[in-house]
């Protein structure tokens, strides 16, 4: 793929070089951002060698890893990937770069440790569960750890709730954490220090704590600034207030090239602490320079003038006059339904659009003609709702799994990808599963010692693959056979005499399966196909009219960085309030703010731009009105 000429006037200048310094870059929705990003830092390493010193890099960052496995994809494309994928470069996500070049090194002294470096708890790495000895030594003036991972702190040290779902301790029932007040502040920060000092951090935690390390090291954070003597960050417009810090302090150490790349108008992790305002105040910063990209090689004339209309901030979003997108002609399409009877609107909605797509060629070209479609709804209740009245099954649960082993998840994982006939995906999870349960610090050590224990040799990668699918083949002679299933239901499967576990892993796991058959958790026992609905894990539901058109359902966080052929956007008349200045509970008002301050907007718009060709809105009549006025052509 040839950049465009407004592709490369955003980062090179008129010689062809990679331009330097302090960059914003602002990419409206499918205007080659990722594959722009790639190849400036494609670039920018061509004649690194020449400049710099065999241990400098530069540092290619994303706040998601959807959006770092894009960037690596891209790069792979270029033909590059042999000299930007590999040391001393460094590709990957912000908070792994947190986390491996100060948080886990450098960060123990921070927190108060003294026994060596730190652990990561909560999620995304296994679900927080307090130890006893923990709970049992909590300062008295201290919530106990139980609340560990509801809260975090702000750059100014202040308690920051970050998760409010209900938690139990022993017996009792679950309650809430309490709202960060004066009262309590106190409180919240005594049970962080004391679970910080033995060891123990969430990953928003580590953030904070990274920032408060190279703040009180000046010699640390030079070394940081002239081993990564460039850095790029993509889905900038989500980074948090600490992540954004933690440059100021590089730059402030002797870092001078940084660009920042993302789109203000798709920030929909504010909820996550993320802070959008930052990375536009970077464009009018002293010292930065900003350019946008606006021609889209993604949207149709359609599309694009109804996200022009949505975001009304003065960039004029149009597809680029060479790309395909320039000849989708399908109309944006604003239905009402009856608020009683959604379902029939969402089947009816459906079917239009997939005899529509019909005759047209998919977006990305694939050689099986398959046209994709994504129902995407405002909550995860939504979803396992629309999703259960399209099929017939089940929604299931739709409360916060509670998990006694942290190693059920990945078994529950893998039978999933099994039910689906998803080996390569089966494997690469059951193997994590492994590697958890074995206690070994790489997975190289875990591979070893299983392959001792099987008499197998140690360059034997055929044996140690054959043991891998004795196991898995065990799991699918029974999942293959089996109705849809429920957590509840994988107790029986834990039973099955595996290689690789040991047998008290094995009573871990049924012990925890089928608790959720119990009635303390019989709410939480959800299927499988509901529990695991992340890209890489979603089950596509198959048009029964046109085999070619693929259905799933998601909400807009799930999907954000892909595109489908269509989407169909499923709204409600009343949501929960906005929460921004202008606050409100309804699309028909939250459709008159600002973009740039309502984060319930923005994620709307990050669903409308998912399109490619087709884009269909089903509201309800009070807000009919609302939603038309962004179908309506806007005239460039």
């Amino acid at each position: 793929m040839t950049l465009s000429e407004e592709q490369r006037s955003a980062l090179w200048d008129e010689s062809g070089q990679p331009v330097e310094g302090l960059r914003v870059l602002s990419a409206r929705p499918g205007t080659g951002k990722t594959w722009t990003v790639a190849q400036y830092c494609v670039d920018v390493t061509a004649g690194w060698h020449r400049q710099r010193e065999p241990w400098q890099g530069i540092a290619v960052l994303s706040y998601t890893n959807v959006a770092k496995d894009e960037v690596e994809s891209r790069v792979r494309r270029t033909g590059a990937a042999h000299v930007l994928l590999r040391s001393p470069n460094f590709v990957g996500t912000l908070d792994a770069f947190i986390n491996q070049q100060i948080f886990l090194p450098h960060g123990a002294r921070t927190m108060g440790y003294t026994a060596g470096r730190p652990e990561l708890v909560g999620e995304p790495y296994f679900q927080w569960k307090f130890p006893w000895k923990l709970h049992h030594s909590s300062p008295t003036d201290a919530y106990k750890p139980v609340w560990f991972d509801c809260y975090t702190l702000s750059k100014q040290g202040r308690p920051l709730m970050i998760d409010g779902t209900p938690r139990a301790v022993g017996g009792r029932a679950p309650a809430r954490p309490q709202a960060v007040s004066n009262a309590n502040v106190e409180k919240i920060s005594a049970m962080k220090r004391h679970v910080w000092a033995n060891g123990k951090a969430l990953q928003a935690d580590a953030n904070y704590l990274a920032y408060k390390t190279v703040q009180s090291s000046p010699a640390l954070a030079k070394a940081l600034a002239g081993r990564f003597p460039a850095l790029v960050v993509d889905e900038a417009q989500d980074m948090t207030e600490i992540q954004h810090a933690i440059i100021d302090v590089l730059i402030a150490a002797g870092l001078q090239h940084v660009v920042l790349v993302g789109d203000e108008n798709q920030a929909i992790y504010e909820w996550n602490t993320a802070r959008p305002d930052l990375f536009t105040a970077r464009k009018t910063a002293d010292g930065w320079q900003g350019s946008v990209l606006r021609e889209s090689h993604r949207c149709s004339p359609a599309i694009c003038s109804a996200l022009t209309v949505m975001a009304d901030d003065g960039v004029i979003l149009t597809p680029a006059a060479t790309a395909k997108n320039a000849g989708y002609l399908l109309p944006v399409d604003v239905r009402s339904y009856v608020t009683s009877d959604d379902a029939t609107a969402i089947r009816e909605a459906i079917d239009s659009i997939t005899e529509a797509l019909a005759d047209l060629a998919p977006h990305d070209g694939n050689e099986a003609g398959v046209k994709t479609l994504a129902v995407i709804s405002r909550s995860g209740e939504d979803t396992s709702r629309l999703r259960a009245q399209y099929t017939g099954i089940s929604a299931g649960s739709t409360q916060r799994q509670v998990w006694n082993s942290p190693l059920t998840r990945d078994f529950l994982k893998t039978i999933h990808h099994i039910g689906n006939r998803q080996i390569d995906q089966a494997v690469r999870v059951y193997e994590q599963l492994l590697h958890r349960a074995s206690g070994y610090s790489t997975v190289s050590e875990m591979r070893a010692s299983l392959m001792r224990e099987a008499a197998i040799g140690p360059t034997d990668k055929v044996g140690y693959r054959v043991l891998l699918f004795n196991d898995l083949n065990l799991v699918g002679n029974f999942v293959h056979d089996s109705d849809p299933l429920h957590i509840s239901d994988c107790a029986r499967i834990a039973d099955l005499p595996l290689t690789g576990l040991r047998p008290y892993r094995h009573a871990e796991i049924r012990a925890d399966c089928a608790s959720f058959g119990e009635t303390g958790k019989i709410g939480q026992d959800q299927l499988l196909s509901a529990l695991f609905s992340a890209r890489d894990e979603r089950t596509w539901i198959t048009h029964a009219n046109h085999p070619a058109s693929r259905i799933v359902f998601a909400t807009a966080h799930a999907l954000k960085g892909e595109t489908y052929d269509a989407v169909l956007l499923y709204t409600k008349r009343q949501i929960h309030a906005c929460g921004c200045p202008q606050s409100a509970a309804t699309w028909a008002s939250v459709l008159q703010h600002s973009v740039l301050q309502c984060e319930t907007k923005r994620i709307a718009y990050v669903a409308c731009s998912r399109a490619a060709q087709a884009l269909v809105i089903l509201a309800p009549a009070v807000s009919l009105d609302a939603w038309r006025k962004f179908a309506t052509p806007v005239r460039v």
